[in-house]
């Protein structure tokens, strides 16, 4: 569980400048606070503000501290502050909030797929960066499908390997939609916020995967040469008399289950894209992990004959032993060992 957001979030130097006053004159008027316990004007712990640092005595404050502060100035100065304060509160809690939207869009957004030069997100990573409910979503879905403008399959929504996915365009539609209708105003400031902070969050996501898959492209031409145009399983060569195939460069530990390994070129073998396509059927899909473990399994059982590739592939195996495996569970059981089935009872 993360760790609960906290109300102190506006430092002494932000307090200060949006008072309109030095950092020094606001250690004077918080002085002035704690002088006399028993006038009107007090500033608690834990309710106005906290300790950053005890030693020095800074202080973090929340905006109930900001206006009690403000509220002082405000009655002994002849230039009002209170307006300003309001401001400088109400545009502080939207850059908190916006900081919280680009997190947790960054931290849902795993399903974002490049698909007929767009980018589709899963049903459940809108969900969550919406902040919603699937019953919520869906009413929201089907008023955008009724309204002049309705939401378009391929263009603003699409279903994926039996998976509701949303465009980015689908998803601003649905996020302006909520914005203006959940009854809660919080709720509806950010999806409000979405728009904003989150088109920055995805944009700095797509920039980099567009980067990585540069990186894993050149990663895989680095290994093509590295295997001189051969395929490491056939020991079938590409030449000029001898082109009536293609080549692939296969990750031995998936790329969307092992992203830090996804650029390691020692992590890329050179392999006929027939045998590639096959391997992927007989893992169980191409959306199931793999591993060095699967792909000397499956040379085991399909091509036997093939001594070098055999002995290739346990010294890769022993060059990735710290390699740990995926949390995630294979969705098929396809074409795991009977000891390795579910209910099967060891010797």
């Amino acid at each position: 569980m993360g760790r609960r957001s906290s109300k102190f979030t506006i430092k002494e130097k932000e307090l200060a400048a949006a008072l309109e006053i030095s950092v020094e004159k606001l250690d004077e008027v918080i002085e002035f606070f704690d002088s006399d316990p028993d006038d009107e004007w007090d500033l608690k712990e834990h309710d106005h503000f906290e300790y950053s640092n005890q030693v020095w005595k800074n202080r973090i404050f929340s905006a109930q501290g900001a206006f009690a502060i403000a509220k002082y100035l405000d009655t002994h100065q002849k230039k009002s502050i209170w307006d300003k304060i309001r401001e400088f509160v109400t545009h502080h809690k939207e850059k908190i909030r916006n900081a919280f939207v680009q997190r947790t869009v960054h931290e849902n957004s795993s399903s974002l797929t490049p698909r007929n030069g767009r980018h589709f997100l899963s049903k459940k990573d809108t969900v969550a960066i919406l902040s919603t409910s699937y019953a919520r979503l869906n009413k929201a879905f089907e008023a955008l499908r009724r309204s002049d403008l309705p939401l378009q399959i391929g263009v603003d929504f699409d279903d994926i390997e039996g998976v509701r996915y949303y465009s980015l365009s689908g998803f601003y539609r649905l996020s302006e939609n909520l914005s203006k209708t959940l009854t809660s105003k919080d709720r509806r400031e950010w999806c409000k916020a979405v728009d904003m902070a989150g088109r920055k969050a995805f944009k700095a996501i797509i920039s980099e995967q567009e980067s990585r898959q540069n990186q894993i492209k050149r990663a895989k031409k680095a290994a093509r040469k590295r295997d001189k145009d051969t395929c490491q399983i056939t020991s079938i060569k590409l030449t000029k008399n001898n082109r009536n195939f293609t080549l692939a460069g296969h990750h031995i530990f998936s790329s969307q289950y092992y992203p830090h390994l996804a650029t390691v070129i020692d992590n890329i073998i050179t392999i006929e894209s027939s045998v590639h396509n096959e391997f992927h059927s007989w893992n169980g899909g191409s959306t199931n992990p793999c591993t060095i473990d699967d792909l000397i399994q499956f040379v085991c059982e399909r091509y036997a004959d093939n001594d070098d590739a055999i002995a290739k592939l346990s010294n890769i195996k022993k060059i990735f032993a710290h390699v740990q495996p995926p949390s995630q569970r294979r969705p098929s059981n396809q074409r795991l060992l009977p000891e390795q089935k579910p209910g099967h009872n060891a010797a």
